[in-house]
């Protein structure tokens, strides 16, 4: 049999056998108990220490790091990698530091969105939506793409039946068991993903053996300028991203006790970080030591390094990377597609049949894999969906801060998120003299420092500006600001006093004395219902 059959049949195995421990599992959980939708959302404070350490793992690390960390080699060097890594891991540190600030003080949300309505208003939110599906759709096709790549490049076969396979059977399981079952089978595919890789490496550093190894690094490897600028951008550009999936925030959810989320997600973030550099040194290692490249982009220099400098590796060691790069994908997956079901179900679904979320699991998937047969480049993807995650992230995280409830409002919000965004544009006219070929540069050619910092302040400068603005408006007209009051999410919830229902700053009524009908002019309507 050929390596392309022998592959294929294992890869497809080891994606349905995945699905039908997630099927058995999900099966189980309904026999004890039968989940509300919350719970098929969220997983709420059911899941211990370990399992959740996984699961941060699992959700993290994909197919895309087998072909993203490599290629990213070619250009920014071992400085660049090294950024890169850290930078896997670092922003679930920081997601769930805020995410544990967020859950203590309104403990009833059942998305990131649910924070947003709260605090700034249905727009805010409905532009908050479609960033977070926008940017977990983009990641959703970098999966399939990249499984594509694998079975296409590597191992010389189609690509649409391994994408099919992957996408119907998670959707399947997905569907079953939510977030909990997707959760505890993150445990297996991560440690069956880990040992694998263990294997690899021993097998690397056993015949890792090039004939000679350049001093210094040449220039596209050693310290250069896109190195350094991954200093900043990588930093930046992952932890806004990871701001605006959701599969990091349903693990704050689900996580047990806070115990459980900062010890998990610190265990968690180290293993990415970990798992990210090992693939990425290794296609550093092929490139370094000279060995044949089978893409121009480097986007396979793993594989090649498996070959230990022949035309092609052996048949072994490409199954079992084949094998680590279906598990990883399988997990990664279905976090995403978990994530996109819930950013739909808590705006659109709440308070319906759980059956409502179930089938848009399925239904999600059918533009993605159409977008992904077209093999897109991987590290172009996230460059689009990680700028414009940045563009948005500091308006959303000023919203956490208490001292500046009411006076930074919807509208503030927005002011940001423009503000932020013409920075990019300004800069990438300035960097190249054209205005198309500037927005060509920062959204699809270079991770460059400026596209990532220059958001982040210009758009704190909008907010600010927005806010003074208005500040400045209400003092003048005497009208009070609305006061964001006890956190009530809409559907849940049992509230023995109604005066404790929340306002928003984008609602039209306000318990906050003082308050003037007149304020309508400036808030966008917004109804919170509670049970």
């Amino acid at each position: 049999m050929s390596l392309a059959s022998v592959t294929y049949g294992l890869s497809i195995t080891t994606i349905v056998l995945f699905g039908i421990i997630a099927l058995f599992l999900a099966r189980r959980r309904q026999r004890v108990k039968k989940d509300d939708t919350e719970f098929f959302l969220t997983a709420r404070k059911s899941v211990p220490l370990r399992t959740i350490a996984w699961s941060f793992y699992a959700q993290g690390v994909g197919a895309w790091v087998i072909f993203s960390m490599p290629a990213y080699v070619v250009s920014a060097g071992i400085v660049g990698l090294v950024a890169y890594s850290v930078s896997c891991g670092l922003p679930i540190l920081i997601v769930a530091r805020v995410g544990a600030v967020l859950h203590r003080k309104y403990p009833g949300v059942l998305s990131l969105g649910d924070f947003v309505q709260w605090r700034y208003g249905t727009i805010p939110t409905i532009l908050v939506s479609l960033v977070m599906l926008l940017n977990m759709s983009i990641g959703l096709c970098a999966e399939y793409t990249s499984i594509g790549n694998l079975m296409e490049f590597v191992i010389g076969a189609p690509r649409l039946p391994i994408i099919l396979c992957v996408a119907i059977v998670t959707s399947i399981y997905t569907a079953a068991g939510g977030l909990y079952v997707s959760i505890l089978t993150d445990v297996a595919q991560g440690a069956f993903g880990i040992g694998l890789l263990v294997v690899m490496t021993v097998y690397v550093a056993v015949t890792y053996r090039p004939e000679s190894l350049p001093t210094p690094l040449p220039e596209g490897l050693g310290p250069n300028y896109w190195g350094w600028a991954a200093v900043a951008a990588m930093p930046i550009s992952m932890t806004c991203a990871t701001l605006f999936s959701e599969g990091p925030w349903q693990r704050i959810w689900a996580s047990a006790d806070d115990r459980a989320l900062k010890r998990g997600s610190i265990l968690g973030a180290a293993a990415l970080v970990v798992v990210c550099f090992l693939y990425g040194f290794g296609g550093f290692l092929s490139i370094w030591g000279g060995f044949p490249q089978s893409s121009k982009d480097g986007s396979t220099a793993f594989f090649d390094l498996l070959g230990a400098g022949q035309e092609v590796a052996p048949s072994w060691i490409t199954i079992l990377a084949a094998l680590s790069t279906v598990t990883m994908n399988e997990g990664c997956v279905d976090s995403i597609q978990n994530g996109i079901v819930d950013t739909l179900a808590s705006r659109f679904f709440r308070g319906k049949s759980v059956w409502y979320p179930r089938v848009l699991v399925f239904l999600i998937n059918i533009p993605i894999v159409f977008v992904s047969l077209k093999g897109y480049d991987i590290i172009i993807l996230f460059l689009i969906g990680n700028l414009i995650c940045t563009i948005c992230a500091v308006p959303l995280l000023l919203g956490l801060v208490d001292r500046f409830e009411g006076y930074i409002t919807g509208w503030s919000f927005i002011t940001g998120v423009l503000s932020g965004f013409l920075s990019i544009v300004v800069f990438g006219y300035v960097k190249v003299g054209d205005w198309y070929e500037g927005l060509r540069y920062t959204f699809v050619l270079a991770y460059d420092w400026p596209s990532f910092v220059l958001p982040l302040i210009f758009s704190a400068i909008g907010v600010a500006i927005a806010a003074a603005i208005e500040g400045a408006i209400r003092k003048s007209l005497g009208l009070a600001y609305p006061v964001p009051l006890t956190f009530v999410p809409q559907g849940h919830g049992d509230t023995k006093n109604p005066e404790e229902q929340s306002v928003s700053s984008g609602d039209v009524e306000s318990v906050a004395p003082g308050y003037d009908q007149k304020q309508e002019i400036f808030q966008e309507a917004s109804t919170v219902c509670v049970k």
